[in-house]
């Protein structure tokens, strides 16, 4: 499996520009070995975590891919999950380096549900698919009727299509068993192998964000536009943090949120965001990822009247926050 560029750093990835430039040409095939599973097994599996999660699990269709948050009890963010189930269990895709803390904290309160929560990141692969292309690709790779507008069922594997973003505008992950690999690699050849930085960047050009290591418990879910993502469900009962996220809702206390913007020189995740003349940080990189031309992207989170003024990565003297709109309205879904 190709991987030219650094290691990613908890959410940071780094890559050759023009190598990215080409990836965007597409169709372009990333293996994202950043992602791991955790496989939710057992009669109890569906209410076990549609009382922890952010989302309606109780009502998964066999054929959707579902984003979903673990808030603890403040209403902080412990991990986004892509989740989707089988005949068998509900699968929680999230980043390899905190699958083990948020298995543990899961099984704390288990209990007497008949439930087991395992690791299975050996037993699932995820793919990234992106570029001109990939939707026409997947069709005849899949064998399916019409192209996969939202998600799609093929045997155990779940293909999803990614919100698109301003210029990448066919954008799929794909969920397969690690036996069928071989199988979906070949009928996908005709795609250009990537790294997965390349995917990254493109989730962090659409404002899709994710929760790594470097930034867990900084956010509550609107504080990185979950809800406004189909992240949240408000008509769902209680889970930890449920109140909280709640009373932000519908009491208007939306004073935080997540933006997207360039700099020149170099950003992480869970670096501090300095507003111009203030000595302590206002906000923090969600993640960051090598631009195509140059410099990186990033998603941030502020205060949202800080956005309009000279905002900074890293430190006061860092580099200067390019701010761009986002690429999808703020809305209220309880509205």
């Amino acid at each position: 499996m190709p991987n030219d560029s650094a290691a990613p750093a908890c959410g940071t990835w780094t890559a050759d520009s023009a190598a990215l430039e080409r990836a965007l040409a597409g169709p372009s095939l990333a293996v994202l070995d950043e992602f791991g599973v955790i496989a939710a097994s057992g009669a109890d599996a569906a209410s076990f975590l549609h009382a922890q999660l952010t989302n309606d699990v109780a009502n998964l269709a066999p054929d959707a891919v579902q984003l979903n948050g673990y808030c603890n009890a403040k209403g902080r963010l412990l991990a986004v999950f892509t989740n989707w189930r089988s005949a068998d269990a509900i699968y929680l895709q999230l980043p390899r380096e905190i699958l083990p803390a948020v298995r543990k904290r899961l099984s704390m309160f288990v209990l007497r549900s008949k439930v087991t929560l395992a690791d299975a990141s050996d037993e699932w692969t995820a793919l990234g698919l992106i570029g001109r292309g990939s939707a026409r690709l997947l069709q005849e790779a899949s064998g399916l009727a019409r192209p996969v507008d939202a998600s799609a069922a093929i045997g155990e594997a779940r293909i999803a299509r990614l919100r698109p973003s301003p210029r990448v505008d066919e954008r799929f992950l794909l969920l397969v068993p690690t036996r069928e690999l071989a199988d979906w690699l070949a009928r996908l050849r005709s795609a250009q192998r990537i790294d997965s930085a390349a995917w990254w960047w493109s989730q962090i050009d659409a404002g899709v964000p994710d929760v790594f290591a470097a930034t867990q418990e900084k956010f509550v879910p609107q504080m990185i536009n979950l809800e406004v993502l189909g992240g949240v469900n408000f008509r769902k009962g209680c889970y930890p943090g449920q109140e909280v996220v709640a009373r932000s809702q519908y009491l208007g206390k939306l004073r935080r949120r997540m933006g997207i913007a360039h700099v020149d020189g170099h950003a992480a995740a869970g670096a501090d965001v300095y507003a111009d003349a203030e000595s302590q940080p206002v906000g923090t990189v969600v993640m960051a990822a090598t631009a195509p031309g140059g410099g990186m992207d990033l998603l941030f989170e502020c205060p949202v009247e800080k956005v309009g003024g000279v905002l900074r990565a890293g430190g006061p003297e860092g580099p200067v926050l390019t701010v761009r709109p986002l690429p999808y309205e703020l809305f209220d879904p309880t509205a």
